[in-house]
């Protein structure tokens, strides 16, 4: 083996030290020429040791401090090997970054990893233990020595690792000369040939040792001075630089007041001295440093750089203006010991600072301030946020007549933004305004809204929308008469001339429509028709949106109000229809069938249903049976009645009318149906619905009522589908005698193939009854459960296909109430559930695997040894591997669907059995039990564990590879998968090695896909990296 160094000329081929083959890796080589080099010029430079510094601390490294030689040795030892000539020497927490460098090729890198190696080994050499103090005098006494940039730049990284991991008391006790040696170093750079790395790292040693100083020293002048000079970094032109000092100062505000108080008045003095364009660069780097600090600042020092950045924001230089707002918006987004008075000063100092409607850029970075501003208020001052928020809206009134679409989007933002952080928490403090129906700051908002309805606007009218929206989704009810100014000239802008946004305009209406309530809306904007001929309503456009916000109305208003406007209507249709106007007609008509549509959100949560429910509870009987055409719409709302009561007094009063509309709904539901009638689905709704609140006594009469038409209808032998129907919704609700009843009714149902709609309702019927809730329920099962069984084991050879859902759910709901005494019960069913998962109805499908999946936690549920309970049900579902081909292959499905559900509860042993079965399974020429043990391959190779599946890894590739042609054609897209996952699981040296010669090609073209799909993967990650670093680039180049 030859190893090769690359030059910008040729490749050079030299002689150098060798590892065994695939020993690389295991040790180092035996030659330790450089670190023995190092080692020794380190132990030949000792220096004087402090008093109360560790011995081997006071080392020298020596062989740092050799300008122009490379510490990594001479060109042999870099052509041997990059970095394997040292070992990762140090353990410390500190210094696991440097691990991720040890094979880096860059000769930084390679720097680093040689002066930790060296000082490791320096260290350990002297008895000392490896420790953050330890290396961080060595190193201290290592960049004293060093002289070459690159060695300080190294040492320098190093010990910025370390430092923060040096305990308090070290730092404190050497913070003297550790300070003197840092600070030394960073001012021998110069400017032109200062190196970013190096300054990077000093930077940020300085900022740990301040930190863990004594808050007493910060009067000395050497911190000061230190402070000072780490300061004058924060404005330096080369961006790393800069950001590594303004990173260390902000943690040091963060934490230190009196190093905040420092920082953030050299800030404002650099600020004042800010006049004009020439010094805007050292101006904006100054204002992005200074966000950072402002937040830690007491309110006095706060109050100072805030007017320093207003007094930059009023010069109107774009760049500036734009950075101090965005500083601004920065602060006010953070925690900091603002008052709430101090922000509303600044918010006014803002409005005088308004930027002209042309500097859109300025302006869109202005309104963000103001939003943040007023947010930030509404935290500390609710009450001023709202006195101040007719100003906000003022000025949005004018900034959302602009051209730039970005600033009437922020506009808008800015409004919404308002409405959801401020109302809220400042309403509740307006009481006494609100109870005597006064005008507050509140109402000059609702003004300027209002005022923006003009056609002035309509360009924007989108904008004030969705303002409005925000509105009023944002007050309490008690505001409503503030807002009642605001319908007629809402309402106006739709009939304006090219007005499209309707749906914007819907919903805003519709959230109106909740806030004011439907009875105080129409109040000032009625529905009521035009005397004479006329067929339309004025307003009935509104009607739509009535229908999807009405709620917590009251049912007297719909009755009064709105029940004569249908009368009225329905009399003119019959005018029209006498005159033989047909289209005046349907008008009527459908304006009558969109008003009595309201009457299902009446019925939600009506707030008066005591009252007034038995008012109108006659005449919804009465049209329900008469109006074929609104029937459906009346069912709806009994049904919306049933379903949104609140209390049981509610649910009583509502069941005391089941004796009037039971007897309709039933009446209209049994009745033949022609072709002209509507849907009779709602009407079986409503009878569901109305059952779940009847009384038992009267439940218990249209029972037997519904017994006696279904017993009328078997004898003359033409039972209707609808009576079984209503017979299947009552039993949920009968009581212990009525289930009787009805299970001695049903159970010969079980055993007539010849009807399979009467045999799928009867298995509904006995679903219900096995599943019922209530105690009459359960005791009829737990008292017939051995009748049960019987009868279920005697109709499965007479069960129809479409009954076959209906009678798993039925056998699921048996087992489920199972006891250890009657499991048996569960191998007579078994064959039945496994066949049917091969039936053709997805439906049963599904069912069937329910069905064994449930039957599976059953076992698991009533045992104490889970394993022992999986594997007796493991071997019961195997035994049909030795029926017919059809059994057999829906016997591998369920066993494939046991093994994912239940391999934490199956043992090596069971699983090893399964296997050895599908394997021999693979060898059989039927194509049914073959599509049975390939699906069970398929889902075991990601379940399984590893140690279990792989011996059966080459069985298995063994088969696909002795198939006949015919089956490998067959099945060679199923095989493909399988192979796909057996390279994810196993990988690829080992499939390939096992794979027939036929399959080899094919793993190798899974492989070659695979990679092509990576690399397409991250091809088009690279690429949109790219692309948002253009994007960057660009908006730094505009910025600039």
């Amino acid at each position: 083996q030859h190893y090769f160094i690359q030059s910008n000329l040729r490749m050079t081929r030299q002689k150098g030290k060798r590892w065994k083959r695939g020993e690389a890796c295991v040790s180092n080589p035996a030659s330790k020429k450089h670190r023995s080099e190092a080692a020794s010029v380190v132990r030949s430079k000792r220096q004087k040791v402090a008093p109360d510094t560790p011995a081997g601390l006071g080392v020298v490294l020596k062989s740092l401090d050799c300008p122009g030689e490379n510490i990594m040795g001479d060109e042999e030892a870099t052509q041997v090997s990059a970095l394997s000539t040292w070992t990762v020497a140090s353990a410390l927490p500190s210094f696991d970054r440097v691990r991720k460098l040890w094979n880096s090729p860059l000769e930084s890198h390679k720097e680093v990893c040689a002066v930790l190696s060296a000082l490791s080994e320096v260290i350990k050499a002297e008895g000392e233990e490896e420790s953050p103090t330890a290396y961080f005098a060595a190193l201290l006494t290592a960049l004293e020595a060093a002289e070459a940039v690159e060695q300080q730049t190294a040492i320098a990284y190093l010990l910025s690792l370390v430092t923060p991991s040096v305990p308090q008391n070290m730092l404190r006790a050497k913070f003297a000369p550790a300070s003197k040696l840092l600070f030394t170093v960073l001012e021998a750079q110069s400017n032109k040939d200062i190196s970013v790395a190096l300054t990077r790292s000093l930077l940020s040693c300085c900022s740990h040792l301040l930190l863990q100083q004594d808050p007493a020293i910060w009067s000395e002048s050497s911190v000061l001075r230190m402070l000072g000079f780490l300061s004058s970094f924060v404005l330096h032109s080369k961006p790393k630089i800069r950001h590594a000092a303004q990173r260390s100062l902000a943690i040091l505000s963060k934490n230190v007041p009196q190093a905040c108080s420092l920082v953030l008045r050299n800030c404002t003095e650099q600020l004042d001295k800010y006049t004009g364009s020439k010094e805007a660069q050292v101006t904006l780097h100054t204002i992005s440093f200074i966000r950072y600090v402002m937040p830690h600042a007491t309110e006095t020092q706060l109050r100072s750089g805030v007017e320093s950045l207003l007094r930059v924001v009023a010069l109107r230089h774009t760049k500036v203006t734009s950075a101090g707002l965005q500083a601004l918006t920065s602060l006010f987004k953070q925690e900091s010991q603002m008052s709430g008075q101090m922000q509303g000063q600044i918010l006014m100092n803002l409005y005088s600072n308004k930027p002209t409607t042309l500097d859109h850029p300025v302006t869109t970075v202005w309104l963000e301030a103001l939003s943040s501003g007023y947010n930030h208020l509404a935290s500390l001052e609710p009450k001023l946020g709202l006195i101040m928020g007719p100003s906000l809206f003022s000025v949005c009134s004018e900034c959302v007549l602009s051209k730039n679409s970005d600033v009437v989007q922020t506009t808008l933002v800015t409004m919404e933004t308002f409405c959801s952080t401020n109302l809220e928490p400042a309403l509740p403090l307006y009481k006494d305004e609100l109870s005597a129906r006064k005008r507050f700051p509140l109402a000059k908002i609702v003004d300027t809204l209002k005022d923006m309805l003009r056609l002035t606007y309509q360009p924007v009218w989108d904008v004030v929308l969705q303002t409005l929206q925000s509105l009023v989704q944002n007050v309490s009810k008690e505001c409503v008469y503030l807002l009642e100014s605001l319908v007629s000239p809402l309402f106006c802008i739709r009939d304006a001339p090219n007005f499209e946004n309707t749906t914007l305009f819907s919903r805003t209406v519709g959230c109106l429509v909740q806030l004011l309530g439907v009875e105080r809306l129409l109040a000032l904007y009625p529905l009521a028709m035009e005397s004479g001929d006329t067929v339309d309503i004025p307003n009935g456009w509104l009607l739509p949106i009535l229908r999807d916000n009405i709620s917590h109305s009251p049912l007297k208003f719909f009755t009064s109000a709105l029940v004569p406007l249908t009368a009225t209507l329905r009399t003119r249709a019959d005018t029209m229809r006498q005159q033989g106007k047909g289209l005046e007609e349907k008008i009527c008509g459908n304006l009558e069938f969109q008003i009595w549509s309201l009457l299902p959100s009446f019925c939600k949560s009506p707030t008066d249903l005591m009252e007034s429910f038995k008012v109108v509870a006659k005449t919804l009987g009465t049209l329900i049976s008469q109006r074929a055409e609104i029937r459906n719409v009346l069912c709806a709302s009994l049904i919306a009645l049933i379903e949104t009561c609140q209390t049981d007094d509610e649910k009583i009063e509502l069941g005391r009318f089941a004796k009037n509309f039971l007897p309709i709904l039933l009446n209209v539901f049994l009745a033949e149906s022609k072709a002209e009638d509507p849907p009779v689905k709602p009407v079986f709704d409503a009878i569901s619905s109305y059952l779940s609140i009847c009384p038992k006594d009267t439940l218990h009469v249209f029972f037997s009522k519904i017994l006696q038409k279904a017993e009328e209808e078997i004898s003359s032998g033409q039972i209707t589908e609808r009576v079984l129907e209503v017979l299947v919704a009552m039993i949920a609700q009968l009581g212990a005698e009525d289930i009787t009843t009805t299970y001695n009714m049903i159970v010969p149902w079980l055993s007539e193939p010849a009807n399979s709609y009467k045999q799928k309702r009867a298995y509904q019927i006995l679903w219900s009854i096995l599943e019922g809730s209530t105690e009459a329920h359960t005791r009829f099962v737990v008292s017939n459960l051995e009748d049960l069984h019987k009868h279920l084991a005697e109709s499965l050879a007479l069960a129809q296909p479409g009954a076959k859902k209906h009678r798993l759910k039925c056998l699921l709901s048996l087992v489920k109430k199972l006891d250890l005494e009657h499991f048996e019960f569960i191998p007579t069913i078994l064959p039945e559930v496994i066949l049917c998962v091969k039936e053709q109805n997805e439906k049963s499908r599904v069912a069937a695997y329910r069905c064994i999946t449930s039957i599976g936690y059953v076992y698991l549920d009533k045992s104490q040894d889970k394993q022992l309970a999986m594997k007796m049900f493991v071997e019961m579902v195997a035994a049909g591997l030795t029926g017919s081909p059809q059994l057999s292959s829906a016997t591998l499905l369920c066993l494939s669907k046991l093994v994912y559900e239940y391999n934490s509860y199956m043992d090596s042993e069971v699983l090893e059995q399964v296997l050895e079965i599908v394997v021999a399974l693979l060898a059989t020429r039927q194509r049914e039990i073959l599509k049975g043990a390939i699906s069970f391959v398929k889902a075991a190779i990601g379940v399984i564990p590893y140690p279990v599946m792989e011996p059966y890894v080459k069985p298995v590739l063994e088969s696909f590879s002795s198939m006949e042609k015919s089956l490998k054609h067959h099945f060679r897209a199923k095989v493909k998968v399988i192979l796909e996952r057996l390279l994810r699981r196993f990988g690829y040296e080992m499939i390939y090695k096992l794979a027939g010669a036929e399959h080899k090609k094919v793993v190798n073209h899974i492989v070659k896909e695979q990679r092509r799909a990576k690399s397409a993967k991250r091809a088009e990650k690279e690429e949109e990296e790219e692309e948002r670093e253009e994007e960057e680039e660009e908006m730094m180049e505009d910025f600039k």
